[in-house]
């Protein structure tokens, strides 16, 4: 994609004026820019009815507005002023300057690329679709708003995407977004349904909204993409409306009214028809061409089987995500002592739908399902509070598997934006990492480390692993990768032939250059020589990226089931100093949980140890004596751990 001229910016100032009278009237339009303190006076002369007046300053060199991670989120004050008659009405508003295009060349294999580019640079997109944060929208405060996007960012988040099923962004939102560099993907309130755009007055009251949040919303500079609804036309295209509802009724709406509206009032940020949409005219969810929901694997009879997300090619994933219970302190918050269990009436009252039920009557719903598939674990027959643990580490396993598949595409692969942030009201499984109390969810740490900008991925391509280094920083990264296999029990491997191995029968340390904004290929295993013999049920494929001989990034590979892994009892060492933790294990550990509950303000939780290899984290002596409440070896499978003997 051609680079565009970045030297020069037009500010410009337009209001909406309603004139009662039936005269005219003249007046002066003044906007100026503090920070270079460059001001413009344009007389108007206002007729009755309404007037839109301009004026316009350009700004040579300007500063930018990045996305977070890329820049400085650079704001410009613009004053503007109204002076009508000796009457003169004031206000101000901040701006930032950026330019935003979506590279859509021909992808080399199939289909397009789909890569937001900002300023010039392709952005890979990291987040979490957005709904209201209460069933009441205009009682929530400003301190929700901010406390979720400092949870946000603080999961590595640069998106989010405003779901066309709910409300357009308060200015409370768009203004934190503007200040912390969260890009914003905004759905206009369209979503899963016909309208009847052929109705006259319908048409009208969609046209004044439209225009409408357009002007008011135009100045965020977070606003990159309006997009013109949730799913409809998918829904045309695929979900098989009764053959007298008029087809695709409400065209005009999207593929008309909005980009004329958008090109008249904000033609400076991305438009797109749909979500998902494929501009190709190939289904609307193709995975090669446009955005995609990748709901496939989720919605799937059975449970969700999310390691199939490792096969995914979408360009441009922006809603999918694995169900997950809520904490057990969040579920002890709204249900009564007395239905603190599986199915009971509030259980089921706060409940999804797609976990409760299923489309077999009498059968498990499908959150349940997926314990069962994972764990081996009959759910009817676990306490609720050990349900509410498996749950939710299956719920991190998924979305940690549906992100790092993608960012190890990168460019191929544009996004991980997954369904979805934050909740609406109190769940009993919910599809978020934060929960309407504001709580971490078990999943919240393991989005946080597949969202890092330096990170490694271990995937698994058939007749090889690969090992991904990933990048999304504008700098180059420098250090070194440690890869390889490890055995579960820890100790050396015996194979048919008696032969022993090390503990890792493979464990190689190299130097790792990760040149900036792009995902690379450091290193391959062999699949059939190396891991294979070793048992696939008794050993895991492993990566860790360094720096001064201190971990950055770490992520290990299975591809038996978790109920299938022959864990061995660990025994873990936890050595707290005075502003660290450090775990060792002597066999593997998978989740990791010091905290179930998600209140302690910890810096990490719910995390795997490799065997022998120490795993450090912050630790305050505030937070007290840690200790390990929760771990996936012992309380997330079905049967007893191995002897390591």
């Amino acid at each position: 994609m051609p680079a565009a001229d970045l030297s020069t910016a037009t500010v410009t100032t337009r209001l909406t004026v309603e004139i009662p009278t039936t005269v005219s009237l003249n007046g002066t339009l003044r906007a100026r820019i503090v920070e270079t303190d460059q001001e413009v006076a344009v007389p108007v002369t206002l007729e009755p009815g309404e007037n839109r007046p301009e004026a316009v300053i350009t700004l040579d060199n300007p500063r930018l507005w990045w996305p977070a991670g890329q820049g400085e989120q650079f704001r410009y004050a613009v004053q503007i002023s109204l002076a009508i008659d000796g009457e003169t009405q004031a206000f101000s508003r901040k701006v930032g300057v950026r330019r935003v295009e979506m590279d859509q060349s021909p992808h080399p294999i199939e289909g397009r690329y789909c890569i937001l580019h900002i300023n010039n640079r392709p952005i890979f997109c990291k987040g979490g679709n957005w709904v209201p944060p209460d069933m009441l929208y205009s009682a929530v405060p400003v301190e929700r708003y901010d406390k979720l996007v400092q949870l946000a960012l603080a999961a590595n988040f640069n998106t989010l995407r405003i779901w066309g099923g709910a409300e357009y962004a308060p200015h409370a939102l768009l203004d934190l977004c503007d200040e912390h560099g969260m890009i914003v993907w905004h759905d206009f309130a369209f979503a899963c349904a016909q309208y009847p755009a052929h109705d006259p007055t319908f048409a009208a009251e969609v046209r004044a909204e439209l225009t409408f949040i357009t002007r008011e919303l135009a100045h965020h500079p977070s606003l990159v993409v309006w997009c013109g609804n949730n799913e409809i036309e998918w829904g045309d295209w695929s979900w098989g409306y009764d053959n007298n509802t008029p087809a695709h009724p409400h065209y005009v709406i999207f593929h008309r009214d909005i980009p004329r509206i958008l090109a008249a009032e904000d033609p400076v940020t991305l438009h797109w028809m749909s979500s998902p949409w494929s501009p190709d005219y190939k289904t609307p969810n193709d995975p090669t061409v446009g955005d995609q929901h990748p709901w496939t694997v989720s919605m799937e009879p059975g449970g969700a089987d999310f390691w199939k997300y490792r096969g995914n090619i979408d360009r441009f994933p922006n809603e999918g995500g694995v169900l997950g219970a809520s904490s057990p302190a969040t579920l002890r918050q709204f249900l009564p002592e007395n239905e603190r269990y599986l199915y009971s009436p509030s259980w089921d009252h706060h409940d999804n739908p797609f976990a409760v039920h299923d489309s077999t009557p009498g059968e498990l719903g499908h959150a349940y399902k997926t314990v069962e598939l994972w764990t081996g674990l009959d759910p009817l027959s676990m306490p609720w509070e050990e349900y509410a643990f498996v749950s939710g580490l299956l719920h991190a396993e998924g979305l940690a598997e549906y992100i790092s598949n993608y960012r190890r595409r990168m460019y191929d692969s544009a996004s991980a934006i997954f369904w979805m942030y934050n909740d609406s009201w109190p769940v009993t499984h919910g599809w978020t990492i934060v929960d309407y109390y504001l709580r971490k969810k078990l999943a919240y740490h393991p989005v946080r480390r597949a969202f890092q900008p330096v990170t490694v991925v271990v995937a698994d391509e058939g007749e090889q692993v690969v090992v991904y280094g990933v990048n999304d920083t504008p700098a180059v990264w420098c250090g070194e990768l440690r890869y390889g296999l490890f055995m579960l029990n820890g100790r050396p491997p015996r194979v048919p032939n008696g032969e022993t191995f090390g503990a890792r029968p493979v464990d190689e340390r190299i130097p790792a250059t990760l040149p900036a904004n792009c995902a690379v290929a450091l290193a391959a295993i062999p699949r059939v020589e190396s891991w294979e013999p070793l048992g696939l049920t008794d050993s895991g494929a492993f990566a860790l990226l360094l720096r001064d001989d201190a971990v950055v990034a770490q992520h290990r590979l299975f591809v038996e089931r978790f109920k299938d892994l022959r864990f061995s009892e660990p025994a873990i060492t936890l050595d707290a100093k005075a502003a660290s933790l450090t775990l060792t294990a002597d066999a593997f550990a998978w989740g990791v949980c010091l905290d179930v509950d998600g209140e302690l303000p910890l810096p990490d939780n719910c995390f795997d140890l490799l065997p022998g290899i120490p795993y450090t984290l912050p630790w305050h002596p505030k937070l007290g004596e840690p200790k390990i409440v929760r771990l996936g070896n012992r309380d997330a499978v079905a049967g007893e751990m191995t002897s390591r003997l």
